[in-house]
């Protein structure tokens, strides 16, 4: 084989490699990105602006609502959220979030004692006619709750709670529910007298959703259903 040949197969190598390192690289750059979603869920902060490392992710979110999911850098960086009407810095910490995978960002608790509560979603898709329910237990006031996810006006006295003894700050599992109306109850562990009534919900197959228990922004309780898929 002729120098020039052997040189024309050098480089016709050379650049089969440079392709496939661009690919390795490019496909690792995808992976390096998590979703999140920031929920104002602290009494006494009527709106909040959030960001992780530079990217916004939630701007003037006011108490008892969720942004939408958005794209960040997964790894270490930091979580800023400040209070939209005197841009107090009322977060400032390091988070860490993994590649590829999908969170909900409770800032939590009074004002007093306000924290970050990072939980993980799973936003597979449900099976054929079912829908995926979880839990999360915000209301600083209420403390451990059961949790009953019911027909519309069942009595608590007859039934066994779905999701027992959740503390507060925390989630349950996803409960995987026939497609239909359900309402979903919160009452402190072991008491049959509910503390948090939704009402009657209804919810659709194919759905993902996180039903939240909060205080009432005036006294009292309330909840919040956030749309996670469908």
């Amino acid at each position: 084989m002729k120098l020039r040949e052997k040189l024309a197969v050098l480089c016709a190598g050379l650049l089969y490699l440079l392709a496939v390192v661009m690919t390795v690289l490019l496909t690792g750059c995808g992976s390096s990105k998590a979703t999140a979603r920031i929920m104002n869920a602290s009494p006494g902060e009527s709106a909040i602006t959030a960001t992780i490392g530079s990217t916004s992710v939630a701007s003037n979110l006011d108490y008892g609502t969720a942004s939408d999911y958005v794209s960040v850098s997964s790894g270490s960086d930091t979580l800023d959220v400040e209070q939209s009407d005197t841009s107090n810095s009322i977060i400032d910490q390091s988070i860490s979030l993994s590649s590829s995978t999908t969170y909900t960002i409770l800032i939590a608790n009074y004002s007093t004692s306000v924290k970050e509560v990072t939980l993980t979603d799973n936003n597979s898709s449900p099976s054929s006619g079912d829908f995926n329910l979880r839990a999360v237990q915000a209301s600083p006031s209420l403390g451990a709750a059961d949790i009953y996810v019911v027909a519309p006006g069942t009595s608590l006295s007859s039934v066994s709670p779905s999701v027992t003894d959740l503390s507060f700050e925390s989630a349950s599992t996803y409960l995987a529910l026939s497609a239909g109306t359900y309402e979903i109850y919160f009452t402190p562990t072991g008491q049959k007298t509910a503390s948090i009534d939704s009402g009657a919900i209804s919810f659709s197959a194919g759905q993902v959703r996180t039903v939240v228990g909060l205080n009432g922004s005036n006294g009292g309780y309330t909840t919040a259903v956030l749309d996670d898929l469908n």
